[in-house]
């Protein structure tokens, strides 16, 4: 029988499916209650918010010593359910053992983190880190076992639990950040429950063969994966909070609110279309890898579409984002528009370009791919630093974020149309049409109508 590939499996394809649905869902359930919880919470509270998300997610990394991605590897489901069990333990062991370094040296910690000497933040951070950490646990584990549809339910219960949370506890009680943090304490608790339950019926029918030294045994057999990976892991997670981490270091949370809502508020739709043309991409460069011709033409086939179907919609937040941020999220995120306004353009190349970057694992180039990696977190560092410490302005430090970030993503994505075999003489003028002719008229547009006003 002539093999048609995973591609062809209608059970592969009905998975892919559910997921995905799933992941719409899950990201439009936020995205749509969004105006509501601006007008309830205020930037403060949702700059303490996201800052909380960041180091709980940056510890959860820590806690698991990136063992859960050794879940898949095991051929036995002893063995499987071994590591599983490890991690987990391992998870829980690890949270206690911060909880009782944090409890020893809160105010050291407070301090350090840039949070106030009398407020118990810093003791949610261990039980939102394990939280996190639990949750990516249980959807590997369900990936292994094809409970695709445990997890989709767990992703969209997980957001609605979290957004109702918040929402509740805003409106009906306190409208500080803990309503913020509380919804998605609940939420990830939920989400954890809804998957745990094929994780105890293993430990259950493998009771036999849970032995310490077996545990011990496949924890050293896969150490490369604390060794190696968790730097990796840590220096991904690290570059893409940057914002948040020095703008609330070097400012305050309301800058970090701020900030956060426009990423939020147009990273989630482009976020769902991206990761789409991203799977199709992906079967398609595949296929075509050997044939580097036909890689590049369809490389910017969908580099150009991608552009195109941003650019309007960015060029008119780019002109008109305080305006819109106003009348869609309340009166008091006209700032946040204002810093939509100077992203947009480094948005939009990050929306055209991630889908076809996955050409760097069709062409095994992980280690060009980790050296950009590197240089765009320098840049990230820099833009904040010069912003923060040298001009004192978080304006500066945005806009020098936000235009490193463009150029570096322009470079980004020409590197990319390069190694895939697309003309790039045909890219640089398309780019330059795009801009000239679409973007940068109707930003100009927003001048003339103040000008006459």
């Amino acid at each position: 029988m002539k093999n048609k590939g995973i591609l062809s499996d209608k059970e592969f394809l009905k998975n892919v499916g559910k997921l995905f649905s799933a992941s719409a869902i899950a990201q439009a359930i936020p995205f749509f209650i969004l105006p509501f919880l601006t007008r309830i919470y205020g930037p403060e509270e949702f700059g303490v918010w996201v800052y909380f998300l960041s180091l709980s997610g940056i510890l959860s990394i820590i806690i698991t010593g990136n063992y859960e991605f050794a879940i898949m590897l095991p051929k036995t489901k002893l063995d499987a359910t071994l590591v599983v069990t490890s991690t987990i333990l391992l998870t829980i062991g690890s949270t206690l053992l911060i909880l009782f370094i944090t409890i020893i040296f809160q105010n050291q910690f407070n301090s350090l983190l840039n949070i106030e000497q009398n407020d118990k933040l810093i003791f949610l951070i261990p039980l939102m880190a394990s939280l996190f950490a639990l949750y990516r646990i249980c959807n590997i584990w369900n990936n292994r076992n094809n409970k695709y549809g445990v997890t989709a339910g767990a992703n969209i219960s997980r957001s609605a639990f979290t957004t109702g949370s918040q929402f509740y506890s805003g409106y009906y009680g306190s409208s500080n950040y803990f309503g913020l943090i509380f919804g998605s304490i609940i939420g990830y608790s939920v989400g954890i429950l809804m998957q745990m339950k094929d994780i105890l019926i293993a430990i259950k029918n493998n009771i036999s063969g849970m032995k310490l030294s077996s545990m011990k045994a496949l924890l050293v057999k896969y150490r490369k994966f604390p060794q190696f990976f968790l730097f990796s892991e840590l220096t991904n997670y690290f570059s893409s909070n940057i914002p948040i981490l020095f703008l609330t270091n070097l400012f305050n949370s309301t800058v970090a609110g701020l900030y956060s809502i426009p990423h939020k508020f147009i990273n989630v739709p482009m976020a769902m279309l991206g990761t789409s043309v991203s799977q199709v991409y992906y079967r398609k460069a595949t296929l075509l890898k050997d044939d580097r011709e036909q890689l590049g033409k369809v490389t910017f086939d969908i580099y150009k579409k991608m552009i195109l179907l941003g650019i309007i919609p960015m060029s008119i937040i780019a002109a008109y984002g305080d305006i819109i941020f106003n009348f869609v999220l309340g009166d008091k995120w006209g700032i946040s528009g204002l810093y939509a306004s100077m992203l947009t353009p480094w948005m939009l190349l990050v929306f055209a370009t991630s889908p076809i970057s996955i050409v760097f694992a069709v062409l095994e180039k992980q280690k060009e791919s980790l050296k950009l990696n590197i240089v765009l977190l320098i840049i990230r560092l820099a833009a904040f630093l010069i912003g923060g410490l040298i001009f004192k302005s978080a304006f500066w430090a945005i806009a020098l974020f936000g235009g490193t970030g463009f150029i570096y993503w322009l470079y980004f994505s020409f590197y990319v149309l390069k190694i895939s075999g697309s003309d790039l003489h045909k890219a640089k003028w398309f780019i330059v049409r795009s801009f000239t002719f679409i973007m940068i008229p109707i930003i100009l547009s927003r001048v003339v109508i103040e000008w006459i006003i």
